[in-house]
């Protein structure tokens, strides 16, 4: 009888000590925006919720630029509307980071041609706005 709380001791140490999944944290804290990897794809136009004054302009990369290395720096123009609060930012397609400043820097980004999209997110992280904007840049 008496190992029967000692082994929900120990279950209780290992559920405790296991590691949080990536997944599941985000990508940036109440004092700088830190871009996250997710390995999940873009959700369809027809997800994205009315943008309720909400707007997003991507100042750069400027559409054509070319960069040298693997780091893009970001620069935007948001409003918020009444409900955005941060923007997600999608490189071809899958999410390269979140961003609540106006200004960030893309890291790991592979040589080639790519689309840059930025979408309104709400506070929730899983609402997105119909504002967004895209541009293409390379990287070399």
């Amino acid at each position: 009888m008496k190992l029967q709380p000692l082994a929900s001791v120990v279950a209780l140490g290992m559920l405790t000590a296991a590691p949080v999944n990536a997944q599941h944290t985000h990508g940036h804290n109440k004092t700088a925006d830190m871009p996250m990897k997710h390995p999940e794809k873009m959700p369809p136009k027809t997800a994205l919720k009315p943008a309720e004054g909400a707007t997003v302009k991507i100042l750069s990369p400027r559409a054509g630029q070319v960069y040298k290395g693997d780091s893009v720096r970001l620069e935007f123009e948001l409003k918020k509307g009444k409900r955005g609060e941060h923007v997600h930012a999608y490189v071809d397609g899958e999410m390269a980071g979140m961003f609540k400043s106006a200004k960030g820097t893309l890291t790991g980004i592979k040589p080639g041609e790519h689309t840059l999209e930025l979408r309104v997110a709400t506070r929730d992280h899983k609402i997105e706005l119909d504002a967004t904007d895209k541009v293409q840049f390379t990287v070399k």
